[in-house]
């Protein structure tokens, strides 16, 4: 599919560059940009700093010494437990967390997208997201390759000018250098349709200075422009266009395909060393050539097995098949 937007897998991670912010979209296990992350890997980016999470596709560039800090406000990888290179780099002292609020994340990301510095919220008043001796702001605006990007400071506090309803904080907005999403079909000019949750992309589409998609297909603008309702991403918001078939597994995709439980579960398991992990990576990245090489390892009974069914946009599975949580 030609397209003056749509580029290879490793032309868009390319303009990834070292010292980014990055954003990678949706949430936790669900239609997460995979494909990417094993890109990033093997370009061996450094010093990215990370919003929002570090789950699934997040927790392999911290491992792969890819990414150096992270402002978000959560690392698990939900039935999976805890984000297990996540944890042991910061236990390590070698990556730096800096939490904020679950709705932090949210207006931070709109106050971004509607071009305003900071929004007035009362989130988090009361916890310990607001302990200055816990803010690594200051240092991860040091760290980021433009110190336009990540905040000066975590907050401001003041009292609320207009009611006298006291106490608020102010949020500042959460912008991205680049912010990479994965969808089920996409134009080629970028016009993307979502699946399922829109996590926080509709907002973060416009908080990235570029904006990569990739997708399970991409199809000429004017299908899309068929139904321009159920469309959630403008082409004018999107920079680059990859077409990546299975580009979010072992992620779900709602409507194309469901989680890959055991493959989740094996890179749980190895990414609790650095030794597994080493190894993990040098199986599914490092000796894998290409994405078809990828997904011939992966094999055809496997994926299959994972196709959703209509009219669910999953595949079920028996209580047998359900997530070990024991972890």
């Amino acid at each position: 599919m030609g397209g003056k937007k749509v580029v290879s897998l490793k032309e868009a991670v390319q303009e990834i560059r070292d010292r980014d912010v990055l954003f990678l979209g949706s949430f936790i296990d669900v239609r997460r940009p995979m494909a990417a992350a094993y890109e990033i890997v093997r370009q061996r980016k450094r010093g990215l700093i990370l919003l929002a999470q570090s789950s699934l596709a997040e927790d392999l560039l911290v491992g792969a010494g890819c990414a150096a800090a992270w402002r978000g406000c959560y690392t698990g990888m939900a039935s999976f437990g805890l984000s297990p290179a996540t944890r042991r780099k910061i236990e390590e002292g070698v990556f730096l967390p800096d939490e904020i609020g679950h709705l932090d994340i949210i207006l931070g990301a709109m106050a971004a997208m509607a071009g305003s510095p900071f929004v007035a919220t009362r989130a988090t008043l009361g916890s310990d997201v607001l302990n200055p001796a816990l803010s690594r702001t200051e240092t991860i605006n040091r760290m980021a390759g433009r110190a336009d990007v990540i905040p000066r400071r975590k907050f401001v506090l003041m009292e609320d000018p207009f009611y006298g309803l006291g106490l608020v904080k102010l949020q500042p907005a959460m912008r991205a250098d680049v912010a990479v999403f994965h969808v089920p079909v996409a134009g080629e000019e970028g016009t993307s349709r979502i699946g399922g949750s829109l996590g926080f992309d509709h907002y973060f589409i416009h908080a990235a200075r570029r904006v990569i998609v990739t997708a399970e297909q991409v199809v000429p603008e004017e299908y899309l422009r068929r139904d321009p309702n159920r469309n959630q991403i403008p082409s004018t918001s999107v920079d680059m266009v990859v077409e990546v078939p299975w580009g979010g597994h072992p992620s779900q995709v709602p409507g194309c395909y469901d989680l890959d439980v055991p493959f989740i579960q094996e890179y749980v398991a190895a990414a609790r060393s650095e030794e597994g992990f080493s190894r993990w990576v040098e199986s599914w990245i490092d000796q894998v050539e290409s994405r078809d090489d990828y997904l011939n390892k992966l094999g055809a009974s496997r994926l299959q097995g994972l196709r959703a069914i209509p009219p669910y946009g999953y595949r079920p599975r028996r209580r047998s098949e359900q997530p070990d949580k024991d972890f």
